[in-house]
């Protein structure tokens, strides 16, 4: 008996009433921390691996990024989202975004991290030199697929975005003839990563492995 039929047989049952019941226990998301926004997916970890869960309806959503400004299949967003406002270096790899650094000046308190960045040590880095990544970075229509994306520092930070209609990222649909980036999983026919564990810029930084995201995938 699923959810959908228990509504539809509800006239010819009397104990359609437990059924229904029992849906509706079902909470959209798990009462704990390990869930995150994934582009437009929640995404939730547990010893299972990831899995896609139902966004909470009350929750409140991330506030908006600059606007972005777009010419033909360019589009530009000045002063993209940071983990902090320290000195960062940030890429994009595929959807998501990488960010290392977070040094500042002597004496300067260090500030917390947008809650929606996952943040770590780097591996062998000097004190200090922390790697976060963000799973739900700015796209100019609001979705990953279809874009490839970089920050520049010529300037004023900016997030350059090119329509690339081969781009594959995060949170595209896949099946065993469309199988997901390096990284990450087909989880209920999405593609999400594992869950974030942050500790590398480069492969180098994870021996025997790889770097994928910002945490070590493989090797020791």
């Amino acid at each position: 008996m699923t959810c959908g039929s228990a509504r539809l047989i509800r006239s010819y049952a009397p104990w359609f009433l437990v059924v229904l019941a029992a849906c509706r226990a079902r909470a959209p998301e798990p009462q704990r921390a390990d869930c995150a926004d994934v582009q437009t997916l929640r995404v939730c970890w547990d010893g299972a691996g990831p899995h896609v869960v139902a966004r909470p309806p009350a929750a409140p959503g991330r506030a908006p990024g600059p606007a972005f400004a777009c010419t033909g299949t360019r589009c530009e967003q000045r002063h993209p989202r940071m983990p902090d406002d320290g000195e960062w270096q940030c890429s994009d790899s595929a959807g998501a975004t990488v960010c290392m650094g977070g040094e500042r000046a002597a004496g300067v308190a260090r500030s917390a991290a947008e809650p929606a960045w996952f943040c770590g040590v780097r591996r062998g880095a000097a004190a200090g030199a922390r790697v976060c990544v963000d799973l739900s970075p700015d796209f100019p229509d609001g979705r990953a697929p279809g874009w490839r994306c970089r920050t520049v520092y010529d300037g004023p930070p900016r997030r350059v975005c090119d329509r690339d209609p081969a781009a594959h990222t995060l949170a595209e649909t896949c099946d065993r003839a469309h199988p997901c980036v390096d990284g990450s999983r087909c989880a209920e026919g999405w593609c999400v990563p594992e869950r974030p564990a942050p500790a590398c810029w480069l492969d180098t930084d994870c021996p025997g492995g790889r770097c994928r995201f910002g945490s070590c995938v493989g090797g020791a």
